[in-house]
């Protein structure tokens, strides 16, 4: 793309604008961020922008349509009444990954689902530069993939793709792309689990048949894609069985081609909590597969592989109780996966800014394994009913987290587990999930053993 003289407007300034906005000036156009935020909020942002790039903020006006290009940061939805006039206009309109893919000399492996991204793609990362790949990392997780455009010396981009990402993509093509799962989520922002499921299914629309699509045959709403994509289909599963595929068997990680096992790893091996993290790891033996990595790269990597921050991460023992931050828990499923990877007696700390969606298994699996839950946030009302109406009494309400904290410590028997998994997102109290992680790590490591 020739962007030389062109004006561009890019719409949000958070991590993603300001890559976009760095990369198009550098290649001569008229670059124009806009921002709904006051100034005030945004000032640090500003004064890294590139001297020449026009900044407008408090909303979006009219200048935004004075553009050859718009280019969409994530977070911004696209029933605004500025995109809808430049649709009207006739004014082309693309997301940061569309750009990016447009602009990027090395191939995509892209990774979408629900749940388990940010785990499954920072373990492909791993994996590949165990392998001797060199790599950028990036999209929904880290640096924004824009910034590896112009990196002729890397290998692969290697990118997490949420659905806010995908739903503003036209030609995006990865070499790989990978469906983990699928269950309701961000359902305030697509507005049906069908255009969310659409969304996500844009990652394999323009792939062809040298392109690899992986997918999860345990997932009902993933499965029937298996052999309806123009891909090579490479399948993993733990419950399915599979003439083709990655599977765990024989306590093994096994790659089953043509009916014949060949063993990848012992599960023993892997240090990740839950079946869930199997399923990511399995995941991530599929796609190192897929780009022929040798099984003892992959077996190297995910052995020697803790996971990420804020996923189910171990924060410290105190008086005989475990603490863990799973802040990046923001939806109900990912929560409940986080709750059944403890056998332990178990103490729910949840709450933040709901996004909605079939919270009936999310009250089940609390009142299955969950002794007592502490709710917080703005959502701590809408819990409370739920879990009440399911027959679940075990409840105490805190009005802010250091509250939550101490009230879960009073409650959480010696031998037993304090998890933090909101099920929610963080934007009532927290910058985000990261911010909120931060902070309740920190509270709890100011905790004083012995005391009350």
């Amino acid at each position: 793309m020739e962007f030389r003289d062109r004006h561009v407007t890019i719409l949000g300034l958070a991590r993603t604008g300001a890559a976009v906005a760095r990369v198009l000036h550098g290649r001569g156009a008229h670059v124009l961020v806009s921002d709904s935020r006051p100034a005030s909020e945004l000032q640090e942002a500003i004064a890294a922008l590139p001297a020449g790039v026009q900044v407008e903020t408090g909303g979006h006006s009219s200048r935004c349509l004075d553009a050859d290009l718009i280019i969409l940061s994530p977070g911004v939805p696209r029933d605004l009444a500025v995109l809808q006039a430049a649709i009207a206009d006739g004014v082309e309109i693309l997301g940061e990954i569309e750009l990016a893919h447009r602009l990027a000399q090395p191939p995509i492996v892209a990774i979408t689902g629900t749940n388990g991204k940010t785990t499954t793609t920072t373990l492909v990362a791993r994996i590949l530069e165990t392998a001797g790949r060199r790599i950028g990392l990036g999209g929904n997780i880290g640096r924004p993939l824009i910034d590896f455009v112009d990196a002729a010396d890397l290998d692969l981009l290697v990118a997490e793709i949420s659905s806010f990402q995908l739903e503003s993509t036209v030609d995006f093509r990865p070499h790989v792309g990978a469906w983990l799962n699928f269950s309701d989520d961000h359902l305030n922002r697509h507005g049906s689990r069908e255009a969310y499921w659409e969304a996500k299914k844009r990652l394999f629309v323009n792939q062809g048949p040298d392109d690899w699509a992986i997918l999860n045959a345990d997932d009902a709403a993933v499965q029937p894609l298996s052999g309806a994509l123009p891909a090579r289909h490479l399948a993993f599963a733990i419950r399915t069985e599979l003439r083709d595929g990655v599977l765990a068997r024989d306590g093994h990680i096994v790659h089953r081609i043509q009916g014949e096992d060949h063993p990848v790893m012992p599960l023993s091996e892997i240090r990740l909590r839950g079946t869930h993290n199997l399923e990511n790891c399995l995941a991530a033996t599929a796609v190192a597969l897929a780009l022929g990595v040798e099984t003892s790269a992959i077996r190297q990597a995910i052995a020697a592989f803790d996971g990420v921050e804020h996923r189910i991460e171990p924060v410290r023992q105190l008086d005989g109780v475990q603490w863990y931050n799973d802040s990046k828990g923001t939806n109900y499923d990912s929560t409940i996966k986080a709750i059944r990877s403890f056998e332990e007696p178990l103490v729910l700390i949840a709450g933040g800014r709901d996004k909605g969606g079939a919270i009936a298994p999310l009250v089940s699996t609390i009142a299955e394994r969950v002794q007592h839950v502490v709710l917080v946030g703005e959502s701590a009302p809408t819990f409370e009913r739920f879990l009440r109406a399911g027959g679940y009494e075990a409840i105490s309400t805190a009005s802010d987290l250091p509250e939550a904290i101490a009230l879960a410590r009073g409650k959480a028997p010696v031998g037993g587990v304090v998890l933090y998994s909101p099920a929610a997102t963080s934007f009532d109290m927290f910058r985000d999930y990261e911010h909120r992680g931060q902070v309740f790590k920190a509270l709890v490591h100011d905790l004083q053993a012995g005391e009350p």
